[in-house]
């Protein structure tokens, strides 16, 4: 019983989050960057040999788990179709967990991007003495370069200051395990309305994943001891399970 409230509140926390993810400013770059494919990427055996390891990881086949809970199925069990629909079911949740995370990681990337605009924009505006209003992000470009035909010395002292702003460059600052979950998700999360409701939610979710976890590798342990017929003579299941 507590494995179901470990399993499905997941869930319940990434339908908001997926709401909540797609109406952000810039969830559309994320789901763009996160669909687009990249044929370097797809020609590297490295990128389908970390997409073997995530699969076997996500359905923790070395783990003993799920063979633990199987083993409590009716012996007329079609354990094939369970297979299968267990399979599907853990592609279809790695698939929306990544459009709930790329359409948060898109309103970050478009958050830094047009920080880093802004930047650039009050930089030039103040080192120039530029009227108000007349350099904006459409118009950087041209007035870098028209600033840099006037000016030459004087854009050339700036230039060290000036960053290169992009927002591809921002997508592909990818990040990974625990820089993730712990660094990525959190700067979004501290630019969202309401973060504390949202922090909670957040890490409400890691608890119940690493709780259900942790139910799946202790029952991969006990069940074989205590369905062992020379142990279970011997000892109570309340001993054994501690």
């Amino acid at each position: 019983q507590v494995v179901y409230v470990t399993a499905s509140l997941p869930y319940c926390v990434l339908i908001i989050y997926l709401i909540r993810g797609l109406t952000l400013h810039g969830a559309v770059n994320g789901l763009v960057y996160m669909f687009t494919p990249k044929l370097e990427q797809l020609s590297n055996p490295k990128t389908w040999i970390s997409a073997a390891t995530q699969i076997f990881f996500s359905l923790g086949l070395g783990f003993g788990s799920l063979i633990a809970f199987a083993s409590y199925n009716e012996p007329s069990n079609n354990c094939e179709r369970h297979a299968i629909i267990v399979s599907l079911i853990n592609s279809i949740t790695s698939i929306f967990a990544s459009i709930v995370t790329f359409s948060i990681y898109g309103f970050k990337a478009t958050f830094n991007y047009e920080s880093c605009i802004n930047k650039v924009i009050l930089l030039l505006m103040n080192a120039f003495d530029l009227e108000e209003g007349s350099l904006t992000a459409d118009n950087l470009n041209e007035m870098k370069d028209y600033l840099m035909a006037t000016h030459p010395q004087e854009y050339t002292q700036l230039l060290p200051q000036l960053k290169n702003c992009s927002l591809e460059a921002e997508l592909d600052t990818a990040v990974q395990g625990t820089g993730l979950a712990f660094i990525v998700y959190s700067e979004a999360i501290k630019n969202m309305e309401v973060p504390q409701l949202y922090s909670v939610l957040y890490f409400v979710m890691l608890l119940m994943l690493g709780i259900g976890s942790m139910l799946g590798n202790t029952a991969a342990i006990l069940t074989p001891l205590t369905d062992s017929r020379v142990i279970a003579a011997h000892f109570p299941k309340e001993v054994i399970s501690g």
